[in-house]
C-alpha cells in the first residue's frame, strides 16, 4: 500500500486478506515490488539465479555449439517473466547480456575471455548471419507492444481502467502521447504506439476509427497517399462516411477512389482491430519480434553451415570463421597485441594468417587435395578462400547425397586443422597426415547416414563415394499417380477456377463447362497487387458472379488449391485480408446449389491456363465464344480421357 495510507486503512486490508504491510523492497512471484524509482540492486536475485545456472553446467566441458543450445533455450527465457511483468532498467539487461556472452565466450583462470563478435551481430537469425539468439532488449520490445495492444484491444476491466486513466482512444491513437505523470512501465508501451498503428488492419463496424491515420482500407493508411495536409484535422470514418468523403483535406480528384475503397463497410458491430502481420488478425510475441528486430542483409553461406546434418560446434566454428573469430596469429596482432608469427602447421614457418592456415598451408593443403580432386575442384583455381568454399556448397544440388558432402567436407577439414593447430602450438602430441585423414573421414561416415537425400547425384559421385569410403544412399521419390478429368453429377455444370500470383501481382481465371465438358464459358481477370491466396479466392468469387450472370446454378466447382476448398467448407479460418471477398461467395454459395471439391493441379490445366492468361495481358475478360485455340484443346483432352502424370 502506498506510504500516505492511513493507518485504519492498512489494519482493515490486513484483516481481510490476511496480508501483513511491509514498508523494504519485497520479491513476489519473482517480481520486485517496492514503491518510488526503480533500482537496479532489485533484480540481483534474477542475475544470482543465471550465474548459478551458468556454474551448474559446468561451462569449461560443453563446446560452443553446447552452449549455444543452452543459451537459446534455457538462459533466454530465465528473465522472460519478469521483463513482461516490470519496466526493468536498461543496465539490468545489459549485464544479463554481459554475462551470457562471457559464458559463450569461456573463460581462462576465471577471466572472461575476448568477445570476438559483438553481441548485436550475435542476436541476428542464423540465415542474416547471426546466432539465432533473440536480443532480450527486442523482447522487451515485444512485451510492450503486447500490453499496448491488449489495452485497446480486449474489453477486460483492466484495458478499460489503462484507456480511462491515461486518456488514450482508436480516433486519437497515431497522435497520442504518454503524459509525463505515466509510469516508466506505460511509457515504454505508448513509445511503440506507431508501430502498432503501422501494423494495424481493421474490421470496420461503426467507424469509430481515425479516416486518416489507421489503416481501415487495408490498403495502408491514406494520409500518406490522399491528404493534402502534413497534419490532417483527425476525424472518424463515420463521420468521413456521413460527408460522403468530402472533408477537408482530400482532394475532389481522389474522391472516387476512396469511396471505392469504402464500398460501404459499415455496420452496427464495434470496429474491431487486426493484427495485420498474422493471418487471422490475433498478435502474436513472435510476428511482434520480427516487426521490431533490426533486419540484417541475408548471409549466403547460412544454410549450408547450418544443415540440419551438421553438428553444432562445427557450425559455430564456421560461423566464427565468417566474422573473424578465430585467433590465429594475424588476427590477433590486429588487436595491437605484440607477437611473433609463424604457422605451426608448415615446415617453413610463414605468417599465421587465416588463409594461410586454413587454405595453403601444409596440413590444410594436403588436406585439400586429397578430397577436392573427385569433386572437380582444384584449390589452385581459387585465390580467394571464400570463393573456394563456395564452389564446395554448390559443387551438387542441394538435398543431394554429393551436395551434403560438398557441404559437409570443407567444414570438418577446417575444424580438424585447428585441432591440429592447437595441439602443436600447445606442445600437446600432434597427429600425422594420415591420422587427420582417418578422422575426416570418421566424421564423414558417421554424418553420412543423417543425409536426407531426395535429389540425384551427378555421375561422378561414385569416386567419392570411393574416397570418402561410404555407400551410395538411394533417392527418396515421391510416388506416381494417374489423374484424369471426371464428368460431373447429371445436369451439372463444372466451373475450374485458378489463380496465379508473380512479382506481387495477381490474376485468376476460370472455365465453364457442361456435363460433357464442351466449354460455354471461361474468364480471366488481373487483380493487381496481391497473394496467391487472394487470386484463388477471387477468382472462384468471379467464377460463380459470371456463372449467375448466365443463369447456371447447378454447379460443381473444382479448385487445385486445398485451402480454398477448406475454407469453403468451414474446416479451418479464412484469413482476415480475404474476408471481404469470402462474404461475397457466400452471399452467392446461397442462391447456387454448389458441390465444391479440391483436384490435382494437373487436371486443372485448363482454369490454370486461363489465370496465366490474365497475369500475361494484365486484363480483365469473358469468353462466350471464340474461345483460345489452347484452351479448346485443353479440353478435348479431358473430354478423351488422356491421362494426366503426377509426381507426389
Amino acid at each position: 500500500m502506498h506510504s500516505n495510507a492511513t493507518s485504519s486503512s492498512v489494519q482493515l486490508i490486513g484483516n481481510v486478506t490476511g496480508y501483513h504491510r511491509k514498508s523494504a523492497v519485497m520479491i513476489y512471484l519473482g517480481a520486485p515490488i517496492y514503491e518510488g524509482r526503480i533500482k537496479v540492486v532489485y533484480f540481483d536475485s534474477l542475475l544470482t539465479k543465471i550465474r548459478k545456472k551458468l556454474a551448474g553446467w559446468k561451462a569449461n566441458f560443453l563446446s560452443q555449439g553446447g552452449k549455444l543450445i543452452m543459451i537459446r533455450h534455457v538462459l533466454s527465457s530465465m528473465a522472460i517473466f519478469l521483463i513482461a511483468a516490470v519496466a526493468v532498467p536498461r543496465s539490468v539487461i545489459q549485464n544479463i547480456n554481459r554475462v551470457i556472452a562471457n559464458f559463450f565466450w569461456g573463460s581462462h583462470e576465471g577471466k572472461p575471455k575476448r568477445n570476438w563478435v559483438s553481441w548485436d551481430a550475435i542476436c541476428r537469425p542464423v540465415m542474416e548471419g547471426g546466432l539465432g539468439i533473440r536480443s532480450i532488449e527486442d523482447v522487451v520490445s515485444s512485451f510492450r507492444l503486447k500490453g499496448l495492444w491488449s489495452g485497446m484491444v480486449n474489453k477486460s476491466i483492466w484495458a478499460s481502467f489503462i484507456c480511462g486513466k491515461y486518456g488514450i482512444d482508436n480516433i486519437s491513437l497515431a497522435g497520442y502521447a504518454s503524459p509525463c505523470t505515466a509510469s516508466k512501465f506505460w511509457k515504454e508501451c505508448a513509445y511503440l504506439i506507431p508501430v502498432l498503428v503501422k501494423n494495424s488492419a481493421w474490421k470496420v463496424g461503426r467507424g469509430d476509427i481515425n479516416f486518416w491515420l489507421e489503416n481501415w482500407s487495408n490498403e495502408g493508411a491514406l494520409a500518406a497517399t490522399f491528404s493534402d495536409e502534413d497534419q490532417p484535422i483527425p476525424i472518424s470514418l463515420r463521420e468521413a462516411s456521413e460527408a460522403d468523403f468530402i472533408i477537408p483535406g482530400l482532394a475532389d480528384s481522389s474522391i472516387p477512389q476512396v469511396r471505392n475503397l469504402f464500398e460501404s463497410r459499415l455496420s452496427a458491430d464495434s470496429d474491431k482491430r487486426l493484427w495485420a502481420i498474422t493471418s487471422d488478425g490475433t498478435f502474436t510475441i513472435k510476428s511482434a519480434f520480427e516487426q521490431l528486430r533490426k533486419v540484417a542483409p541475408p548471409c549466403p553461406f547460412a544454410r549450408f553451415y547450418w544443415a540440419n546434418f551438421i553438428p553444432k560446434k562445427l557450425s559455430v566454428f564456421f560461423w566464427r570463421s565468417i566474422h573473424k573469430a578465430i585467433p590465429v596469429d594475424v588476427r590477433i596482432q590486429n588487436c595491437a597485441i605484440s607477437l611473433a608469427s609463424g604457422c605451426v602447421c608448415c615446415a617453413h614457418r610463414q605468417v599465421e594468417s587465416f588463409d594461410h592456415l586454413f587454405m595453403h598451408g601444409d596440413i590444410a593443403a594436403s588436406l585439400w587435395d586429397y578430397f577436392a580432386p573427385p569433386f572437380d575442384i582444384r584449390r589452385g583455381d581459387f585465390h580467394n578462400f571464400w570463393d573456394f568454399i563456395w564452389a564446395w556448397f554448390n559443387v551438387a544440388p542441394v538435398g543431394s547425397q554429393m551436395g551434403s558432402l560438398g557441404t559437409l567436407i570443407p567444414l570438418v577439414i577446417i575444424w580438424e586443422t585447428w585441432r591440429e593447430r592447437n595441439r602443436r602450438t600447445h606442445n600437446d602430441p600432434h597427429s600425422g597426415l594420415s591420422s587427420i585423414r582417418y578422422k575426416i573421414l570418421k566424421w564423414i561416415q558417421d554424418i553420412n547416414p543423417m543425409f536426407k537425400v531426395n535429389k540425384c547425384s551427378p555421375v561422378r559421385i561414385q569416386n567419392i563415394l570411393h574416397i570418402c569410403r561410404v555407400n551410395l544412399t538411394p533417392v527418396h521419390r515421391k510416388p506416381i499417380k494417374v489423374v484424369r478429368w471426371s464428368t460431373p453429377p447429371p445436369g451439372y455444370f463444372i466451373l475450374n477456377t485458378d489463380g496465379s500470383a508473380a512479382n506481387s501481382s495477381a490474376a485468376g481465371g476460370g472455365v465453364v463447362r457442361d456435363y460433357q465438358g464442351h466449354i460455354v464459358a471461361a474468364f480471366h481477370r488481373f487483380y493487381g497487387p496481391g497473394t496467391n491466396n487472394l487470386a484463388e479466392s477471387r477468382a472462384l468469387l468471379d467464377g460463380l458472379a459470371l456463372c449467375k450472370q448466365m443463369g447456371i446454378r447447378r454447379i460443381e466447382v473444382r479448385v487445385d488449391s486445398r485451402l480454398v476448398a477448406s475454407w469453403f467448407h468451414y474446416k479451418c479460418e479464412i484469413p482476415w485480408s480475404l474476408l471481404r471477398w469470402w462474404l461475397m461467395i457466400r452471399e452467392l454459395a446461397q442462391v447456387l446449389d454448389l458441390v465444391v471439391g479440391h483436384v490435382y493441379r494437373e487436371v486443372n490445366a485448363p482454369a490454370d491456363f486461363m489465370a496465366s492468361l490474365g497475369m500475361s495481358s494484365r486484363s480483365d475478360h469473358n469468353f462466350m465464344s471464340d474461345f483460345p485455340a489452347y484452351l479448346v484443346g485443353l479440353a478435348r483432352l479431358d473430354r478423351m480421357g488422356v491421362p494426366y502424370i503426377r509426381i507426389g
